[in-house]
């Protein structure tokens, strides 16, 4: 058995290729962190929507794409909402032009990817989307992997994780 996730590394190496060399001026933060979050929180991704009885490949993929708002406009303010146009774009591009003989992604499945992706940094809001809630989540713990100052909201979306695996995080008050 095999997990079919063709059409997230079709699109990761499309990225991959569109920002590697992208120049950290003016850039909150570094090229090489953007790259090193949407490899990781793509794979983590997998993990939690298999937990969660989630499609594995459409959360790998929003989170693949979650912080495109910033990568292309180099600011974090805001980057979920900025987000929407660019989560279009490269679905219309991988769907026209990437996807060779790889199915398409479909209108239900553009609909899951961008509402996850524009609404992922609202930590403080619970969504009815599971999608939603699974990106948040994802989000904080592989910020908190990658020795990202967590706290706040952030907490709490790392502790629904880290209760899997009966680990709990403080908050530093």
């Amino acid at each position: 058995m095999k997990l079919d996730v063709r059409r997230l590394n079709r699109i990761l190496s499309y990225l991959f290729e569109d920002i590697k060399n992208l120049s950290d001026d003016d850039r909150e933060l570094p090229i090489k962190w953007s790259v090193m979050h949407m490899f990781s929180s793509s794979q983590l991704a997998s993990l939690v929507a298999l937990k969660r009885g989630l499609n594995p490949e459409l959360l790998a993929i929003s989170a693949a794409l979650h912080d495109i708002g910033a990568i292309k406009t180099k600011r974090r303010e805001n980057h979920a909402e900025n987000a929407s146009i660019f989560v279009y774009e490269i679905i219309e591009v991988y769907n026209s032009s990437l996807r060779g003989d790889l199915p398409l992604i479909n209108d239900e499945e553009i609909k899951i990817i961008h509402e996850t992706v524009v609404n992922h940094s609202d930590k403080v809001n619970i969504s009815d989307n599971l999608y939603v809630e699974a990106m948040k989540d994802v989000d904080s713990l592989d910020r908190y992997l990658h020795g990202i100052n967590t706290k706040g909201d952030h907490i709490n979306h790392l502790n629904n994780l880290l209760d899997i695996f009966e680990i709990k995080i403080e908050d530093e008050k």
